[in-house]
C-alpha cells in the first residue's frame, strides 16, 4: 500500500460570512504521519473536514494516489450519542459498511469482523452507543474509519477521552497503518505523541502559522503559547 500525498492551494473556509480558516498552502507527502495542532477554535477541525469533503471551501485540494485507489478513512471529533437510541456498536458499523437497512444486512460480514478484531472491540458490539465510555466510542469511530480499507486516515483527536492503555492500542494500530505505507493526517493536542510519532506538524491558528517537524516547531514556540498537554 502507498498512501496519497496532498497539496492544498489557497484552501480557505467561510461559512455564513464567517471566516473559519484563512487561505493556506500546504503540501503533505504520502506514506507519512502528519500532525495538526493549534489552539481551540483555530480551524483544525475545519481544515480536516474540508479535506474530507465535508465543508465547502475555496482553493484547491489535490490528492495524488500512487496506486489508483482513493479510499479515505475519516474519524470525526468525539461527540456524545443519545443513550435512548436503540443502536448498538455493531449496528453503527453496519450502517457505515452497507447502504441497505440494518435489519437486512448480513451479520457475518468479514470486513466488519476483521476491523472489530483489529481495534479490539469484540465486547462492545452488543452495547448501545449511548452507554459506551468516551474511550469505547473512540474505538467504534476508529473502526468505522478503517472499514473501507483506506490508504489515508483523517483523524480528529483520536486520543480524546481514551485512557493510557487505549492510547497505546490506538497508536499501535496507527503505527502499523503507516508501516504498511498509509498516510495519516491527525489532529492532536498531546505534544509527546506528536513528537514521537509525527513526521511533520502543521500549526493552525486561523490559518497556517508554521509547518515543520514537531521538534522544530516546539523549539520555536513557547509551550504556554502552544497550549499543548503532556501525556499522562
Amino acid at each position: 500500500m502507498m498512501g496519497p500525498s496532498l497539496k492544498l492551494q489557497g484552501l480557505g473556509v467561510t461559512i455564513k460570512g464567517m471566516t473559519l480558516l484563512q487561505p493556506l498552502n500546504l503540501t503533505l507527502s504520502g506514506s507519512l504521519w502528519h500532525g495538526i495542532a493549534g489552539p481551540n477554535g483555530g480551524g483544525k477541525s475545519t481544515l480536516l473536514k474540508a479535506i474530507a469533503g465535508l465543508h465547502n471551501h475555496r482553493g484547491q485540494i489535490e490528492l495524488h494516489w500512487p496506486n489508483g485507489k482513493n479510499n479515505i478513512g475519516y474519524m470525526p471529533q468525539l461527540s456524545p450519542f443519545d443513550a435512548s437510541l436503540p443502536v448498538t456498536a455493531l449496528d453503527f458499523l453496519r450502517m457505515h459498511c452497507d447502504k441497505r437497512p440494518v435489519w437486512r444486512r448480513y451479520k457475518g460480514d468479514p470486513k466488519i469482523a476483521a476491523v472489530v478484531e483489529r481495534v479490539g472491540m469484540q465486547k462492545l458490539l452488543s452495547k448501545r452507543l449511548g452507554t459506551l465510555s468516551s474511550g469505547e466510542r473512540q474505538r467504534v469511530l476508529l473502526a468505522c474509519a478503517l472499514l473501507n480499507e483506506p490508504h489515508i486516515l483523517l483523524l480528529d483527536e483520536p486520543m480524546a477521552g481514551v485512557d493510557k492503555d487505549g492510547r497505546e492500542q490506538i497508536l499501535e494500530i496507527l503505527v502499523d497503518f503507516k508501516a504498511q505505507g498509509g498516510t495519516i493526517v491527525m489532529i492532536e493536542h498531546d505534544w509527546q505523541i506528536l513528537q514521537q510519532h509525527c513526521d511533520t506538524l502543521a500549526w493552525i491558528d486561523g490559518g497556517l502559522e508554521a509547518h515543520d517537524t514537531p521538534t522544530a516547531i516546539f523549539d520555536n514556540l513557547q509551550a504556554p503559547t502552544l497550549g499543548m498537554r503532556h501525556a499522562s
